[in-house]
């Protein structure tokens, strides 16, 4: 096949996809993967069951280095999760999470902690993420999105922010730990 042939196929492979409504992760643009929840959206429901695939020992890379990521199997409408990023210098930051049931949809609460234990946000606050969409099993929370890419493996793409500014969409992808 020529390579006008090629470009001929790539071409109609892009519009279907454009006519179909339809984009790929592997097309877009990081920061097209999240999304942010706007003044009064209302989640689309979803439940707990789910995010059922997403259990387990999970092993990814940051920017600085390696990221373990375990999660729970559902318990009571939540899923908690531990996540500890490392650097080559050491522990970077640990957080404490939970997948959790609310009014019919799905919220992620966080809590991050420095190497030593110290709570980032305030004892008695948290981070909620509330779920603004989905897609089959890409889940779209508030500034967080994770997709799933195969039986053994997803991607999280973050929203990194001070106040309303936008930083950088942090892409990290996991694999199931064997």
């Amino acid at each position: 096949m020529r390579n006008d042939g090629v470009a001929r196929i790539l071409l109609g492979l892009a519009a279907s996809f454009l006519l179909n409504g339809q984009v790929s992760a592997w097309a877009t643009e990081p920061r097209a993967m999240v999304r942010l929840q706007a003044q009064g959206q209302a989640s689309p429901p979803a439940g707990i069951a789910d995010l059922a695939w997403i259990e387990g020992h999970w092993l990814g890379e940051m920017p600085d280095g390696p990221v373990e990521h375990v999660i729970l199997g559902a318990a009571f409408g939540h899923m908690p999760s531990f996540v500890r990023a490392l650097s080559p210098q050491g522990p970077v930051f640990y957080e404490i999470s939970v997948f959790v049931e609310v009014a019919g949809s799905l919220s992620v609460r966080v809590k991050h902690f420095t190497p030593s234990l110290a709570g980032w946000e305030a004892r008695e606050a948290y981070i909620d993420r509330p779920l603004v969409g989905r897609d089959g099993d890409t889940f779209y929370f508030d500034g967080i999105t994770f997709a799933r890419t195969g039986p053994d493996s997803f991607t999280v793409y973050f929203l990194d922010r001070v106040g309303d500014r936008e930083r950088a969409t942090l892409v990290i992808p996991f694999r199931r730990k064997v």
